[in-house]
């Protein structure tokens, strides 16, 4: 069997992986703070025993694009945009996440949420919490979040030496690995009354998905062509006698 044919095989199975954030990036179009993300491939070399290494595509994960999406003037006094390269720390159930989704809102037990549910942190790890028929909640540039004249807390709003490595759990929460690096406080204020949108462009990640698809065209072709070839050889070369 030809070597071309793993080749071709490992080109098409990047392609795909490639369809598949193209995809993810393109329905979060209009998701607030959602940073879209690419797959990261790097080339293999494979060398057989005394023969010639054949190069192929190997997958290396995915790498966040953190520049800043467009922002809108909202009025509402809990949406924030965060300073550049920055993000909200968030509770789940997984441990702490981060994201860059600024629609936030007191929940019914009086927690500052997230527009999904999850609880925001404040800077000394726990939950943020208003109390009840006490009065509008206000966030300050700082990241002071204040309910009248008593103050809740402050939002932990951290940054990373490598934003681009943290890893996407669906939607907009991200997962902070060793290669994104230790979270540390962020510096800049607060934008109030304000979101900020997904930096996915449709118009772009739609000329993605076409130049994907065919690509994945263009290496299916190619493996059609390997295996007729390898059919032909079996089918048409003399067995020893």
């Amino acid at each position: 069997m030809s070597d071309g044919i793993y080749v071709a095989l490992s080109g098409a199975i990047a392609q795909t992986e490639s369809l598949d954030t193209t995809a993810t990036n393109l329905a979060n179009a209009s998701t607030d703070g959602y940073q879209r993300v690419r797959a990261v491939f790097r080339e293999a070399l494979a060398t057989a025993t005394g023969g010639a290494g054949a190069r192929s595509v190997t997958n290396s994960g995915v790498s966040l694009d953190t520049t800043r999406g467009v922002l809108r003037a909202t009025g509402n006094a809990l949406d924030v945009v965060l300073p550049d390269q920055s993000y909200l720390a968030v509770g789940t159930t997984r441990g702490e996440r981060y994201t860059r989704a600024g629609a936030l809102a007191v929940g019914s037990d009086g927690t500052l949420n997230t527009s999904r549910g999850d609880p925001l942190v404040g800077d000394d790890g726990k939950p943020i919490r208003a109390t009840k028929d006490q009065g509008p909640v206000k966030i300050a540039a700082s990241g002071e979040v204040w309910q009248g004249d008593t103050k809740l807390g402050r939002l932990r709003i951290v940054a990373f030496s490598s934003p681009d490595r943290l890893v996407p759990e669906g939607g907009t929460l991200l997962n902070a690995t060793a290669a994104a690096g230790t979270p540390t406080v962020a510096k800049g204020e607060l934008s109030i009354g304000t979101l900020e949108g997904s930096n996915t462009s449709v118009v772009g990640a739609m000329t993605d998905l076409v130049t994907a698809s065919r690509a994945f065209d263009a290496f299916q072709k190619a493996l059609d062509a390997f295996q007729q070839a390898d059919h032909k050889v079996v089918t048409t070369v003399p067995g020893d006698s």
